[in-house]
């Protein structure tokens, strides 16, 4: 495979992956009683509008997302970092390891019914 052959291959890839994204945001939406089949239309709708307009994405290749990082709906709904996420997840005591140091993290509450930390003090 010649390097621009594995570009092209790339980008397929990408957009590829890119739609499957799109896809399961639009299978989500419709997991939702509440969004009628006309909003999940108008969320596509938005989104492709985003991607083209805004973004200047028409198809999605490697060079235009290289800055971006994934992020788990736990990371965007909380504006968590991936180590601050998992550290949220935990069930259980965990060690972690940071730049060669490790710790050892245990949970010492259990989680509200809508995912909120409280901040008191705990005694």
């Amino acid at each position: 495979m010649s390097v621009k052959t594995f570009w092209q291959w790339m980008n397929d890839i990408h957009t590829r992956a890119y739609a499957k994204g799109v896809k399961h945001m639009k299978e989500a939406m419709e997991c939702h009683p509440r969004i009628s089949k006309p909003m999940v239309e108008q969320v596509l709708i938005k989104a492709e509008e985003i991607r083209e307009q805004w973004d200047g994405l028409r198809t999605v290749t490697i060079d235009d997302t290289k800055d971006e990082q994934f992020k788990t709906a736990t990371e965007m709904i909380h504006g968590l970092t991936a180590t601050e996420a998992f550290i949220f997840n935990l069930q259980e005591e965990a060690v972690i390891s940071i730049a060669g140091r490790h710790f050892n993290v245990q949970p010492v509450q259990k989680e509200e019914p809508h995912g909120d930390v409280h901040t008191e003090a705990i005694e």
